[in-house]
């Protein structure tokens, strides 16, 4: 079975927001809203930085 490494970037993402927040706050719908929050921050800029190495790489 072939898995495309990019997969491993939504649930490694989801799991390094939820730990980062957990470790900052004690309330749990403070911990899940935070966590939500950075992982959208997270995937937008691995998406950004994707993007902009493909167009970097499509002329070659």
């Amino acid at each position: 079975m072939n898995i495309p490494v990019l997969l491993y970037m939504l649930p490694m993402t989801a799991v390094i927001s939820l730990v980062y927040s957990a470790s900052r706050f004690e309330d749990t719908q403070a911990i899940i809203a935070k966590s939500i929050r950075l992982f959208a921050q997270i995937s937008v800029f691995l998406l950004g930085i994707l993007l902009l190495l493909y167009l970097l790489t499509v002329k070659l």
